[in-house]
C-alpha cells in the first residue's frame, strides 16, 4: 500500500497543473492516469495546435460565472502565460485573442508539463483505473483502490478527470447530467439542401419561443463569424459557441449580411434591380452571394429562379437575407463536441479553493466540474486555473509546506 501527501486522479491538463502547483510546495504528488499516456486530450486540442488560452478570458465566458470568477481573477490570461512562460513555452495569439504554442504544436505544450513533473519528483502512473474513492476510516484522508485491487492513500486527493464524477458521486457529491456542448448543430435541412461545404462570414442568433409558423421567437444567444453549412445543419465555431445555449424548439436566424440594417440592404437590391434588369433571379446575386446560396435564399423566400430580376421584390428578399430561418433539431454528433456540460455540482465545491464543501481534504478541478466555457482556448484555461488553485491548497491541507504563505494567491506558483 502507497502513500502520497496528495493524490491526483486524471491526468489531464488540469491534473497535471495541479500536480505541479502541489510539488512545488512540496508535497509528495502522485498522478493516476488510467490511459497509456497523460495528456491525451492536451494532444487533441486545437485540432493538434492547442489553444491553451484566451487574450479575453472573463468569468462571462461560461456557464457559472460566478463560481469561476474567483479562480479567473486570480489566474487571468497574464498569470497563465507567465505559468507556461516560466515553464520555457514561448507562445503567440491569433487576431481573435486565441492564443497557441509558438511551435503550432500542441506536443509541446504537453512536454514542457511532463518536464516540469519529472524536475519536481512527481510520481505518474498511468494505466491505473481508480475504481473506488473513500474516506479513510478513524483517521484523516482518503483511500484509493484501483481495477486491479491496488490501493493507495493520500492526506489529500484533487480528482480533475471527467470520468471521476462517479468517484466523487461515491463520497456524497450531486451530479449532473453530463450533455455534449461545443459541436455542430443538427436543423432542418430542407432550405439548405446541397450547401453542405460552403462557408459564410454571418451573424446567426439562436431564438426561443417560436411560434408554430417558423416566426417570431425570443433571443438566446447570437454570435458572429464563419458559418460551415453540413449535410446535417451546421457547424463552425459561433456555431459551436451558440450549441451551449440550445435547448427545445429553437431556431436559427441567419444574417448574411450583418453589417447592413434591412432597409439598407433593400435599398442596395433595388438599386442592384435597377442596374441589372436583364438578369434571372437565379443569376441576380451572382457576384454577392455564392451561387449556392443564393439558391437556397430564393427557395426560402419562395421565388421562382427563372423570372426577370426586374420582378423581384426588394422588401421580401432583405427580410430573407436577413433572417434565414432554420429549425433546430438539436446537437449533431455528440463525439464531434469539443467538451460536455455537466459533472459534480458546483454548489458543493469551494470556488475559492476547489475544496469540496462535503469531504474535507477532497478538491476537484478542470472537466469533472459541471463548468464549460466557449470555445477559444476558455475551457483549456479553466482546467489550468482551476487545476493551480487545487493543487495548492490540496498541499496546503496535506500539511506540505511551511512556505504556504510566501505562496503569492494572486497568480504565482
Amino acid at each position: 500500500m502507497g502513500q502520497s501527501n496528495v493524490l491526483i486522479i486524471g491526468g489531464g491538463a488540469a491534473g497535471l497543473t495541479a500536480a505541479i502547483a502541489s510539488a512545488r510546495l512540496g508535497a509528495t504528488v502522485t498522478v493516476l492516469e488510467r490511459g497509456t499516456r497523460v495528456g491525451k486530450k492536451v494532444l487533441e486540442s486545437g485540432n493538434g495546435r492547442c489553444n491553451l488560452t484566451n487574450l479575453s478570458v472573463s468569468p462571462s465566458a461560461y456557464n457559472h460565472p460566478d463560481f469561476v470568477e474567483p479562480v479567473v481573477a486570480a489566474y487571468p490570461y497574464e498569470a497563465i502565460h507567465t505559468f507556461f512562460s516560466q515553464l520555457g513555452l514561448l507562445t503567440r495569439a491569433d487576431d481573435e485573442g486565441r492564443v497557441y504554442p509558438l511551435t503550432n504544436a500542441a506536443s509541446s505544450v504537453l512536454e514542457v508539463l511532463r518536464l516540469e513533473c519529472a524536475h519536481l519528483g512527481v510520481e505518474v502512473r498511468c494505466g491505473f483505473a481508480v475504481r473506488h474513492l473513500s474516506v479513510k476510516p478513524g483517521a484523516a484522508g482518503f483511500q484509493v483502490l484501483s481495477q486491479d485491487g491496488e490501493e493507495l492513500c493520500a492526506r489529500s486527493v484533487v480528482v480533475t478527470t471527467g470520468g471521476g464524477g462517479s468517484l466523487l458521486g461515491d463520497v456524497g457529491h450531486q451530479l449532473v447530467e453530463r450533455v455534449p456542448v461545443l459541436g455542430p448543430i443538427r436543423t432542418d435541412t430542407g432550405l439548405i439542401r446541397g450547401l453542405s461545404g460552403v462557408r459564410v462570414r454571418c451573424k446567426a442568433t439562436l431564438l426561443a419561443g417560436v411560434s408554430d409558423d417558423g416566426t417570431g421567437g425570443d433571443v438566446v444567444a447570437t454570435e458572429r463569424g464563419e458559418l460551415l453549412f453540413r449535410d446535417y445543419g451546421v457547424s463552425g465555431i459561433m456555431i459551436f459557441d451558440l450549441s451551449r445555449h440550445l435547448r427545445d424548439g429553437c431556431a436559427l436566424s441567419i444574417d448574411l449580411f450583418p453589417d447592413l440594417s434591412q432597409s439598407q440592404l433593400q435599398t442596395m437590391l433595388e438599386q442592384r434591380r435597377a442596374d441589372l434588369p436583364w438578369r434571372s433571379a437565379e443569376t441576380f446575386f451572382v457576384g454577392m452571394l455564392h451561387d449556392r446560396v443564393a439558391r437556397a435564399v430564393l427557395r426560402a423566400a419562395g421565388i421562382d429562379p427563372n423570372i426577370s430580376a426586374e420582378k423581384l421584390s426588394g422588401p421580401r428578399l432583405a427580410a430573407v437575407l436577413k433572417d434565414l430561418r432554420l429549425a433546430v433539431v438539436g446537437m449533431a454528433d455528440g463525439r464531434k463536441a469539443q467538451v460536455t456540460r455537466g459533472g459534480a455540482s458546483v454548489a458543493q465545491f469551494d470556488p475559492d479553493t476547489m475544496a469540496s464543501r462535503v469531504v474535507d481534504g477532497l478538491f476537484a478541478a478542470g472537466e469533472v466540474l459541471d463548468i464549460d466555457g466557449r470555445s477559444g482556448g476558455f475551457n483549456l484555461h479553466w482546467a489550468w486555473a482551476s487545476g493551480i488553485v487545487a493543487g495548492q491548497v490540496a498541499a496546503r491541507v496535506a500539511g506540505a509546506s511551511a512556505a504556504w504563505g510566501d505562496v503569492d494567491s494572486g497568480g504565482s506558483v
